[in-house]
C-alpha cells in the first residue's frame, strides 16, 4: 500500500574539478511489498521543471532509478557490478555507465535509508564519484 512520505534527499559529486553537495526536501510516496520498495517523488526544477523519480529497492544490494522529464535515465545501481544506460537530454543522448560501489537499505518502522556510492561515466569518460543518502520518513 502507498503511504504518504516526507523524503530528504542529500547526494555528493566529485569531479576532478572538486566537490558539489546538494541537499533537498520533497513530498513523495513509498510502498513495501513483498520484499520491494517503491520510493517516488517529483521534484520541481526551476531550469529543467518538474521531474518524476521512482527508486526500486529490489534487495539490499540493488536500486533501479527512473527519472522522466526534459533530462531522463534508467540508472540500476548494484553493488560491484557495473550497467550502461542511455541518458537523455534536450541536446541529444548520451552512453551512461554506472558501477555500484556499495547499496545499504535499512528500514526501522516508519523510516528507512537508501545509501548508496557509485561512479558515473559517459560515453566511456570517467565523469564522477557519487554517494547519494536518501531518507524516507512515512506520515503517519
Amino acid at each position: 500500500m502507498k503511504k504518504d512520505a516526507i523524503i530528504k534527499i542529500v547526494s555528493i559529486q566529485t569531479t576532478d574539478e572538486g566537490r558539489d553537495t546538494a541537499e533537498m526536501t520533497v513530498a513523495g510516496t513509498v510502498c513495501h511489498e513483498n520484499g520491494t520498495s517503491v520510493i517516488e517523488y517529483i521534484e520541481d526544477n526551476e531550469e529543467t521543471g518538474k521531474e518524476r523519480t521512482s527508486l526500486t529497492v529490489t534487495d539490499k544490494a540493488t536500486v533501479s532509478i527512473v527519472r522522466e522529464g526534459q533530462f531522463s535515465s534508467e540508472m540500476c545501481v548494484e553493488k560491484s557490478r557495473r550497467h550502461h544506460t542511455y541518458y537523455k537530454t534536450p541536446y541529444g543522448e548520451f552512453t551512461m555507465g554506472i558501477y555500484g560501489n556499495d547499496v545499504n537499505w535499512f528500514r526501522n518502522g516508519k523510516n528507512s535509508v537508501l545509501k548508496l556510492k557509485y561512479t558515473l561515466d559517459f560515453n566511456n569518460g570517467y565523469v564522477s564519484e557519487n554517494s547519494m543518502n536518501i531518507y524516507i520518513e512515512e506520515k503517519q
